[in-house]
């Protein structure tokens, strides 16, 4: 545990040494989950920094960072990560909620194409929706839309007590509409998107979400089972989109 450092990042309590060019970002999953999923890839013995609900892991060539959920999390963490002016490839990865028709197999990640947003502080701020990744070079294969909300059970079917949905008309309607016709759901890949291309002052960061269901927005409880093979092939992917090999590199 970091003792609070007036020369570090006051939320994250972010160094600029411990910030490498490629970045894997992860929110609110399960730490014991993704560390061992880091590991099953090759993840070296690494002493990692923690402080509040953020984790860093600092490799020779990959800064790792767990985080908690949401908007809240991850608009200081990208501030601050970015203003280090270090990071030049995020990869964000995770669990999601299978939404619509469910064509999507539980337990598979998936490259993010187009994220919108639902029920977070920055729906009127941003036009030109869907928002869509910056990765020139994105492998070709199955992908992925997603919806992000800072509303956990927003898109859920009607639950026992009550349905707070109906108190909120104009968010309802958004997520009736987006669920028939979006992949997933979850709670940061809209805004991740967003605020890479809001925060820093000149273009050039590649950014990219890998996201995988880990359950059906009716099925709250099958989460964790699943979760534990999205990190992981979602975590393969990312290395390959990274480094171009599906394991941790050595060096």
């Amino acid at each position: 545990m970091l003792e609070p450092s007036p020369d570090a990042s006051p939320n994250a309590q972010l160094r600029p040494g411990q910030i490498r060019a490629s970045v894997i970002l992860c929110c609110g999953e399960d730490k014991g989950a993704f560390t061992a999923a880091l590991h099953a890839l090759g993840f070296p013995a690494a002493t990692s920094a923690e402080f509040r609900g953020y984790t860093v892991w600092t490799l020779p060539n990959l800064t790792v960072i767990l985080a908690s959920i949401g908007t809240g999390v991850i608009e200081p963490l990208l501030f601050e990560l970015l203003g280090t002016r270090r990071a030049e490839r995020i990869v964000l990865v995770g669990t999601a909620g299978r939404l619509g028709a469910g064509r999507l197999p539980l337990g598979k990640g998936f490259p993010i194409t187009e994220a919108h947003l639902a029920g977070t502080g920055l729906d009127r701020e941003v036009p030109g929706q869907p928002l869509r990744p910056e990765w020139p070079d994105l492998a070709a294969g199955p992908v992925a839309s997603i919806v992000s909300s800072d509303f956990y059970y927003g898109f859920s079917p009607p639950t026992q007590p009550g349905d707070y949905r109906h108190r909120l008309p104009c968010l309802r309607r958004d997520f009736e509409r987006l669920s028939a016709s979006v992949d997933l759901v979850d709670m940061e890949v809209g805004q991740f998107y967003a605020l890479c291309r809001l925060i820093p002052d000149q273009p050039g960061l590649r950014f990219l979400a890998i996201k995988g269901a880990s359950n059906g927005v009716d099925n709250h409880g099958e989460q964790n089972t699943h979760a534990p093979a999205v990190l992981l092939d979602c975590l393969e992917k990312a290395l390959l989109a990274l480094f171009g090999v599906p394991c941790f590199p050595k060096g």
